[in-house]
């Protein structure tokens, strides 16, 4: 796969999942285990996380790389 022929869009959207899925699973995994939640309700927590830095990432990623 030639990274080069990446859109901007393209680099942004994976590399801005790869973050939030890397901290809505560290925060699911220490919220579980760390604090004694309920796993579902850790899970939640965690996919909510997720979705929040993807959304906040997203924008910041896509403006960097298109410059």
């Amino acid at each position: 796969m030639d990274f080069n022929a990446w859109r901007p869009e393209d680099t942004a959207r994976r590399f801005s999942i790869m973050g939030a899925s890397s901290l809505g699973t560290f925060l699911w995994i220490g919220l579980w285990l760390g604090s004694g939640l309920n796993p579902l309700l850790a899970l939640l927590l965690g996919i909510v996380a997720g979705v929040i830095a993807y959304l906040i990432a997203f924008p910041v990623l896509r403006a960097l790389f298109r410059r």
